[in-house]
């Protein structure tokens, strides 16, 4: 790729950079398309390329075979504009719980309502890729939070995924102490999470707004508990 490619390959990553730290497409979202991203920015598709690599190579987005790319993370800047205070101590961890079971229980209630089938497919995929982390005993906290993003993106509602993905370290904090703190061993603790996270699923994939409401309620107090279980 020549210099001037080089140059504008940088000023589209730093573009698409400052739109995600805007919160253009939230954590779990899906980006627009290689050919989108070129005639948004005027540019070539293999200029696009190159940015889109950057940001792969980063973490902060990913791409799935035949679904697209994605959201994955975004640079610590992101929370300096959130106005969400840091978590300092289990207090503040079960504050951010309360929180979470009102603000995601209603975006499940939403999702029932609003899903299509795309968002069905996103949903099931993070559920899958959780499923595939946690059976090899790697992390699956991104993996877990990415479901709950799919969740919220498939609301239709703007403001569930903008303020979940806004208060993404808080939830990250809790989910990581959930599996070094539980009193259960690990493998009961994921195939519990496992079997809440399908629960959900199947209300969403039913349309039963009530019970997925009251699924995904109970799915985050039960991540509580299993928490301060381990913390008595």
């Amino acid at each position: 790729m020549g210099v001037r490619n080089k140059r504008l390959g940088q000023t589209v990553y730093e573009k698409i950079r400052s739109s995600l730290l805007e919160g253009t497409v939230p954590v779990g979202g899906r980006m627009p398309t290689e050919t989108d991203l070129s005639r948004l920015y005027n540019v070539s598709r293999p200029v696009v390329r190159e940015a889109l690599a950057r940001l792969r190579a980063e973490g902060t987005i990913e791409s799935r075979r035949g679904s697209g790319t994605f959201v994955r993370d975004l640079p610590t800047e992101v929370e300096k504009d959130t106005g969400f205070v840091p978590v300092k101590t289990l207090k503040d961890i079960n504050h951010c719980f309360d929180f979470r079971i009102s603000l995601e229980g209603e975006a499940a209630f939403h999702a029932a309502l609003n899903r299509k089938e795309d968002d069905l497919s996103a949903i099931g995929e993070a559920m899958d890729r959780f499923a595939a982390s946690t059976q090899a005993f790697q992390d699956g906290d991104t993996d877990d939070f990415a479901l709950h993003m799919a969740i919220a993106e498939a609301s239709k509602i703007f403001f569930f995924p903008s303020t979940i993905s806004s208060m993404r370290r808080h939830v990250m904090v809790g989910m990581k102490l959930a599996g070094q703190l539980s009193g259960f061993e690990p493998a009961e603790r994921l195939r519990l999470v496992r079997d809440e996270h399908r629960n959900i699923f199947e209300a969403i994939r039913d349309g039963d707004a009530d019970r997925a409401r009251a699924d995904m309620r109970r799915h985050i107090d039960a991540s509580r508990r299993r928490l301060f279980r381990g913390t008595d």
